[in-house]
């Protein structure tokens, strides 16, 4: 018998890499739309610059290791889409390139390209650009302002509720806005609503998990209610802490990523717990106002080692299980 090696993600249903790929960028597209009607085209053109930088730069690592290029692999593609939509949609088209250039080329590539890489690429761009541009990341448009297209922009900048949290006040955002976007965030994951759509179609075509996504949704809102900050009451900590940030935005397009993450269903309920534990911790005591990109590429270094554990402890139930047969 002959066995073949391939890269993960090993897909035990009919679906394809690229099936899956294609679903990931239909669940992206009603984000862009959303970001379009609060803040003009720029979205587009910040989507197409992020989406041809991903792409060269994924070509040139796949040309130098000497592998073949695969029309199929759009995975280039989704980290281009998903870096602009956790940034203002204000920021330079510098720091999108940045961060593309960091998420293929640092990220991705040198560990192997599509299938081999530990970390995602898409937080780990977003991260990098994080730490190099703070200011310019957390430092956002009001909705509704028309962004020009050109890369001078002016706008009156606004903080977000998740830094408003972060200096111990109470957001003041009305919960509807909040379900609806129209508040200062990240261009793509503000929407509650729409991503909570997105969500219920990625768990229906069977690409998101409900086991890492609900045992991170247990432990937030678990550690939001019992640990409320400054002088909410327990409710109001829930819905700002859900609703604010990249929370909700990670748990459904980065949390998710079938290459980074465990493969076991065990291990898959530890990952995501875990995951929401660390992204409070930073959320609370890291530096910055959001640390869900962080929290994700923490946890990311310790799939292997979990999926591992995970592994020898069901094999000895399943010895035990044998044995008193």
């Amino acid at each position: 018998m002959k066995f073949e090696l391939t890269a993960p993600p090993h897909i035990r249903v009919p679906d394809s890499n690229g099936t899956i790929m294609r679903d990931t960028i239909i669940a992206l597209i009603p984000l862009y739309c959303l970001a379009c009607f609060f803040y003009g085209t720029r979205v587009l053109v910040l989507a197409m610059i992020s989406v041809l930088v991903s792409t060269v730069c994924d070509i040139t690592g796949v040309l130098i290791s000497g592998k073949k290029i695969s029309l199929s692999d759009f995975s280039p593609v989704i980290t281009g889409l998903i870096i602009p939509l956790l940034m203002p949609a204000s920021v330079s088209y510098g720091i999108v390139v940045a961060a593309d250039i960091f998420a293929i080329l640092v990220a991705k590539q040198p560990f192997g390209g599509l299938g081999q890489n530990i970390f995602n690429p898409a937080a780990a761009g977003v991260a990098f650009a994080t730490i190099c541009w703070w200011k310019e990341i957390f430092s956002y448009p009001a909705p509704g302002i028309k962004l020009a297209i050109d890369s001078v922009i002016t706008p009156e900048l606004m903080t977000s509720p998740t830094f408003v949290m972060k200096l111990n006040g109470t957001p003041q955002n009305d919960y509807m806005d909040m379900l609806l976007g129209n508040f200062a965030g990240p261009m793509g994951a503000t929407g509650t609503l729409v991503l909570i759509s997105c969500f219920i179609y990625l768990v229906v075509r069977k690409i998101a998990s409900l086991k890492i996504s609900g045992a991170y949704f247990v432990v937030t809102i678990l550690m939001a209610f019992l640990f409320p900050r400054a002088d909410m009451t327990s409710l109001q900590s829930v819905c700002y802490e859900f609703m604010s940030g990249s929370l909700l935005f990670g748990a459904i397009f980065l949390l998710n990523d079938p290459v980074t993450s465990p493969q076991r269903d065990l291990s898959r309920i530890i990952y995501g717990a875990f995951t929401g534990l660390v992204v409070m911790l930073f959320r609370r005591f890291g530096k910055f106002e959001d640390g869900v990109v962080f929290a994700i590429l923490f946890s990311n270094s310790f799939v292997w080692t979990v999926d591992m554990a995970c592994e020898k402890v069901q094999r000895k139930l399943r010895l035990n299980a044998n044995e008193n047969k």
